[in-house]
């Protein structure tokens, strides 16, 4: 059996919601992806049989992808901001802006 693994991960608790990773994972089988582990809400493990290759050029998905969620660009962009208002609001706090 010759068999190709990844693994799927997000930079949120994507995987903690049933439906959602419901979703995901329906949409992993089209290429023949099953899921093997979860590792927590954060990250799961995959495996497909190689034969699917084959068809990988007319898929809607693509069959390698190995993030969902928001991008990392995206939540990293929101968590630099939220800590420059919290770092903010204390100086303005202590008098030192």
């Amino acid at each position: 059996m010759n068999t190709e693994y990844k693994i799927v991960q997000s930079t949120t608790p994507h995987f903690a919601k049933p439906a959602q990773l419901a979703r995901v994972l329906a949409e992993e089988a089209q290429a023949g992806w099953q899921l093997v582990e979860k590792f927590d809400n954060f990250k799961i493990r995959l495996q497909r049989e190689i034969s699917h290759r084959e068809q990988d050029s007319g898929r809607s998905i693509d069959p390698y992808r190995c993030h969902v969620g928001p991008s990392n660009w995206i939540t990293y962009s929101a968590a630099a901001l939220a800590t420059a208002a919290v770092v903010l609001v204390i100086l303005r706090g202590v008098g030192a802006i």
